[in-house]
């Protein structure tokens, strides 16, 4: 079967399905629902639509359990509007890509913010490079100095003497 088709009948199901919660549905538990996307089977015989979730979770619970009792109507007006063989098994569910985009956007603000930090960081002049380490010069032995201590051979001489 032709993708397009499948794409046609998708696009429809959205729109009628949108139409039918705005016109003919009473229950108070489905006034504020939005159907965010729907994805059709490729034989087009199962339907999973999303809607965006409320903001609470008891309210998504009563929501979709409002939209699972309607399943049945839904359908029955959707084998009336569709000119298909079939009208689609509807299965309702939350869509999370909003709040997996928003997660996403959140991690990636996190992360440029720590990129920036580090960037900030690496800017400053370093305390190695601002402060100059300053030796003390290395103090040679003069040569009467050299005259009056032993010799290496003869220390090493004198140590094993003393043990």
């Amino acid at each position: 079967m032709p993708a397009y088709r499948q794409e046609r009948v998708t696009q429809r199901v959205h729109q009628e399905i949108s139409l039918l919660l705005v016109r003919d549905l009473g229950d108070p538990r489905l006034l504020n629902v939005n159907i965010t996307r729907v994805e059709m089977s490729g034989d087009l015989r199962y339907a999973h639509v999303f809607v965006s979730p409320p903001a609470s979770p008891e309210e998504g619970t009563e929501m979709l359990a409002g939209l699972r009792s309607a399943a049945g109507y839904i359908r029955h007006r959707l084998a009336e509007s569709l000119d298909m063989k079939f009208a689609p098994e509807l299965r309702f569910d939350l869509d999370r890509a909003i709040e997996k985009g928003e997660r996403f956007l959140r991690v990636l603000e996190q992360v440029q913010a720590e990129e920036r930090a580090a960037k900030a960081l690496a800017e400053l002049p370093s305390t190695h490079a601002a402060i100059e380490i300053v030796k003390p010069p290395r103090k040679r032995a003069t040569l009467a100095e050299k005259k009056a201590s032993p010799p290496k051979s003869s220390r090493k001489k004198i140590l094993k003497q003393k043990k």
